[in-house]
């Protein structure tokens, strides 16, 4: 049964750069058809559904992007008001006091999912079985964040270290700190303690206590856009608004954070090819081919082509993207480095990005 002051906001406006080359800044990879669904930001859409209602679910994305998200979100009733337009991009903090402050107008007593619009959730169900549980906290005033029990020491994810405890005879999962990608001893350690969960950038909070968390924390940000919100006056003053992320920004010196586990939920960030395939079906040797593909004796190897056919011969642990301008080649475990690529692409103003 829909609540009726649950609201969510919706992330879409990053640029996916550890997914090139099929990702480009002129289409992200939260407007990509990964999964053969809709695309990740349309599923993400769809996955609330049963739960919020169009009239509840605000979206924010930059400018460059209003187009594409009107058309895609045009079957699920979501008012054009909704659709709140970033001049550029500032991180997460800013879109989201900016979200926030906009449904503090609309219902006082809202509490707000935030979600990225880029990532793949396979099991709907016991995602909202988790939605659920958060939403239970956050009426109780905490800052929800979604943790995910790490299965790999994987330095792309930021890390929350946790602690249980017992509150008004209820055990709640207290965050202790917030560890950005930690260099992989870090993250070997992490694992071992068992007291550490992904980040999953996943958060569900009062709209309320959030803008007053901004304006303890990030009083600049709340200044300018956490009271008046009409998109004249941000486009005249986003320019002044600090570039930030929440998670620096604002989790990080609450002291007011809990998680709630979400297992079993199929999550993944799409954080790197990598991350791609341990969501995705794989062929009985652990591929997973995507086009017109000839693959001899190969293993645990992505081929991802569009118009040609690509013939990989004994390759293991491999990843190939083959797009009409551009091509990667690169181990498994080494496509987080692609942004690394895409930096050198930008310095050296290469249209490929």
């Amino acid at each position: 049964m829909r609540s009726s002051n649950l609201y969510a906001v919706i992330l879409a406006g990053g640029s996916g750069t550890r997914f090139w080359p099929v990702s480009r800044k002129s289409n992200p990879k939260q407007f990509l058809n990964i999964t053969g669904k809709g695309t990740l930001f349309q599923e993400t859409v769809a996955r609330i559904r049963p739960e919020i209602a169009g009239s509840h679910i605000f979206i924010i994305t930059n400018a460059a992007y209003h187009n594409t998200v009107r058309r895609q979100v045009a079957r699920f009733k979501i008012p054009k008001a909704n659709i709140l337009l970033e001049p550029e991009a500032k991180n997460t903090a800013p879109a989201i006091c900016w979200a926030a402050a906009v449904i503090q107008k609309t219902d006082p007593g809202a509490v707000m999912a935030v979600l990225p619009s880029d990532h793949i959730i396979l099991e709907q169900k016991k995602f909202l079985k988790v939605l659920k549980e958060a939403v239970r906290l956050a009426r109780e005033d905490y800052l929800v964040t979604l943790g995910i029990t790490p299965s790999r020491p994987d330095t792309g994810y930021g890390y929350l270290k946790t602690a249980r405890k017992r509150v008004n005879g209820k055990q709640i999962i207290r965050v202790e700190k917030f560890t950005e990608k930690p260099a992989i001893s870090k993250a070997k350690q992490f694992l071992k303690t068992k007291k550490y969960f992904w980040n999953s950038g996943m958060f569900v909070w009062k709209s309320s206590v959030i803008l007053e968390e901004f304006a303890r924390h990030l009083p600049k940000v709340y200044g300018l856009v956490g009271k008046k919100t009409g998109m004249a006056y941000i486009r005249r003053v986003w320019r002044l608004v600090p570039r930030i992320s929440i998670d620096y920004g604002i989790l990080e010196k609450s002291k007011n954070v809990v998680a709630v586990a979400a297992p079993g939920i199929g999550w993944s960030d799409l954080g790197s090819w990598e991350s791609l395939m341990e969501v995705l079906s794989k062929d009985k040797r652990g591929n997973i081919l995507k086009g017109d593909i000839v693959a001899v004796n190969c293993r645990n190897t992505l081929v991802w082509g569009e118009k040609k056919v690509i013939a990989p011969v004994g390759l293991n642990d491999m990843v190939i993207i083959d797009t009409p301008d551009a091509l990667l080649v690169c181990p498994k475990d080494r496509s987080q480095d692609v942004r690394d690529v895409v930096d050198v692409l930008i310095k050296k103003k290469r249209r490929e990005v």
